[in-house]
């Protein structure tokens, strides 16, 4: 079983079209432009019973088909849900057939995903100085710029521009009461919560569960900036009773039996065969990668070295560091890179012709972790997993886990090496194990949604029961 689910849709010839369109950078301005003043004709202000909206942001028709039941949902207890579906072509057309409450498309070109590489994009002193002047578009240029490798000078800033100008003149229209995002990391809700801030608007951040099978949704920010992370010691002494430890004893056992994850997992377990460079007798560390552009490090800065990742400035530059470690110590070292992260070819070819890691781009990850003596991440949900699977865990990074007492911590770099040794000669303790247990009742209790998917077992809040003014 898995949480997330593929969308298939058959595209038809005119959707095809969509992603054909651009021969020129002139279509690519054009579409966009079309964009903005495509809302200026927008009949989405006459309704009166839904002023001053929740305005619900993200791609989820393109990635789970579950997501949108969810949010349908959530609307019949909010009432005033507005959805603005990042997608693009056929997933129009899947949010209007899913979609039971008001709801508008981006444009295409600020759709999830949808960018146009290879073509080089003149740029106006308008969006120079707009660059130059909002820290958080800058930002989200970075990031893009950085994510893409074959993106031509000019388009992100362009882009960025069209972003900031779009995500305006919608709040101009909508004005909702609240603004929800899906990831506060990616570059266009970057933006999108810059602009939130400077209006004053109350924003909320949503996402898979660290637990699969629950959605979060939380007012402070995601990962090391949630507020599990923040206050980890006030969230560790709320109260749990002997019923909701027990059921948390149950929950875990049934998420490691089912293989239950976040995201769906290759049907291809690892076997000794797959790997390289592995020797019989030694222990074996496998290092778990996370989207560096959607987690909060991309670009890496204070923000990041405060909430995120306080040693490493991304996937690969700890990949480079824990590999050393490997070879001195004899490990066996297995890399299994974040899906988004596989566009990073060469690095990865780098590493493996130095012969410091065996790398694993397709494998499902709960086999990994079993074969694995220890799991080690910066900001990996993948963490949860290993857990689950009574497997120790190394946190190089901050997430909802920081100082709860489930994990083994190494917070600069001159504790790494003896955290890893530490872990390999302990293990996952009894006391991790029982502080885990209660972590997990403690976020099913005051953190985590039931996603509403169908399994045998629920767990998390009643979706019903969600109210943004108390988060």
């Amino acid at each position: 079983m898995q949480v997330k689910k593929e969308v298939v849709i058959n595209i038809t010839e005119d959707e095809q079209q969509e992603y054909l369109a651009y021969k020129t950078y002139e279509d690519v301005l054009n579409s966009l432009k079309e964009g903005l003043e495509g809302l200026e004709i927008l009949d989405i202000k006459k309704d009166k019973k839904r002023t001053n909206p929740t305005l619900v942001c993200g791609g989820m028709a393109a990635f789970d088909k579950e997501l949108p039941h969810f949010l349908n949902e959530w609307n019949k207890t909010e009432h005033n849900l507005f959805l603005l579906s990042e997608v693009t072509a056929q997933f129009r057309r899947y949010t209007d057939n899913t979609i039971t409450f008001p709801y508008i498309c981006t444009p295409h070109l600020l759709a999830k995903e949808m960018i146009i590489l290879n073509m080089e994009i003149p740029v106006t002193e308008d969006m120079i100085l707009l660059c130059k002047n909002v820290e958080y578009v800058r930002e989200a240029v970075e990031n893009l710029e950085m994510r893409h490798n074959a993106l031509e000078k000019g388009y992100a800033l362009m882009w960025a521009y069209y972003a900031y100008h779009y995500i305006n003149k919608l709040l101009d229209i909508l004005a909702p009461s609240k603004v929800v995002l899906w990831n506060e990391f990616y570059a266009f809700h970057h933006i999108f919560g810059g602009v939130c801030k400077s209006r004053n608007i109350p924003l909320y951040f949503m996402e898979y569960g660290c637990i699969p099978g629950t959605i979060c949704i939380e007012d402070i920010g995601q990962q090391g900036e949630s507020i599990i992370a923040r206050e980890s010691e006030y969230f560790s002494e709320q109260k749990i009773n002997l019923v909701e430890y027990t059921n948390a004893k149950i929950i875990i056992k049934y998420l490691k039996l089912t293989g239950l994850n976040r995201n769906i997992q290759p049907n291809i377990r690892l076997g000794k065969n797959m790997l390289h460079r592995y020797i019989p007798g030694r222990k074996t560390v496998a290092y778990i990668g996370q989207n560096d552009y959607e987690s909060g490090l991309c670009p890496y800065t204070e923000r990041s070295i405060i909430y995120h990742s306080p040693i490493f400035k991304s996937t690969l530059d700890a990949l480079e560091y824990i590999s050393i470690l490997a070879i001195k110590n004899d490990w066996n070292m297995i890399y299994k890179p974040h899906p988004i992260m596989l566009s990073l070819q060469k690095e990865l070819e780098h590493l493996l012709a130095d012969g410091k890691a065996d790398i694993l781009e397709e494998v499902n990850l709960n086999s990994l972790i079993d074969f694995s003596d220890l799991t080690i991440t910066i900001l990996s949900q993948s963490a949860y997993i290993a857990l689950i699977r009574d497997k120790p865990v190394l946190m190089l990074g901050y997430t909802q886990l920081k100082s709860k007492k489930c994990t083994y911590e190494a917070f600069s770099v001159a504790e790494i090496e003896n955290a890893i040794h530490s872990a390999l000669k302990r293990g996952y303790t009894k006391m991790q194990k029982k502080s885990f247990l209660r972590h997990v009742a403690q976020l099913l209790k005051y953190y985590l949604y039931d996603d509403n998917n169908g399994r045998m077992l629920r767990f998390g809040k009643d979706i019903n029961k969600i109210n943004l003014d108390d988060i």
